[in-house]
């Protein structure tokens, strides 16, 4: 595909997985991707360099892939998560599901900015909660240290 063919998609298409990471994931194995997505970003008592929220719920829409070896979101076409699932962070997120149709990831932002605190949830609500849950749950108990 063309640049200017991927950059024209790219403009109609805000909610899609990236061209690039689309074909990024599949070369690691792609097990699972979700578009078109609504997620709500949840901020509980969140501190860091320049900001200081007691409370803030948002909405945006994006996409969700899992691969092999990460999981990777986007709200628009900006990178909200990249989680290797080999790495110990990824065993400092809480995953859940909610009614079969939320994928709830809760988290303390300190785990991946030193400088920040409070606690952060990204909740992806489609109809394929439940089966990317347990991809993530197979995949994360997988790469426990042991």
């Amino acid at each position: 595909m063309s640049t200017f063919k991927q950059k024209l998609t790219g403009l109609l298409r805000p909610f899609d997985l990236p061209v690039k990471t689309r074909t990024f994931m599949e070369n690691e194995g792609l097990l699972f991707a979700a578009e078109k997505v609504r997620i709500t970003v949840v901020y509980h008592r969140l501190r860091s360099k320049g900001r200081n929220i007691r409370y803030k719920r948002e909405t945006v829409w994006g996409s969700l892939a899992i691969s092999n070896k990460r999981l990777v979101g986007y709200a628009f076409k900006k990178r909200i998560i990249h989680l290797p699932f080999d790495q110990e962070k990824a065993h400092s997120v809480n995953f859940s599901c909610v009614n079969g149709k939320v994928l709830v990831m809760a988290f303390d932002p300190a785990v991946f900015n030193p400088e920040s605190s409070g606690s952060m949830e990204f909740r992806y609500h489609f109809d394929g909660a439940l089966e990317a849950y347990g991809i993530i749950r197979d995949l994360i108990h997988r790469d426990a240290p042991r």
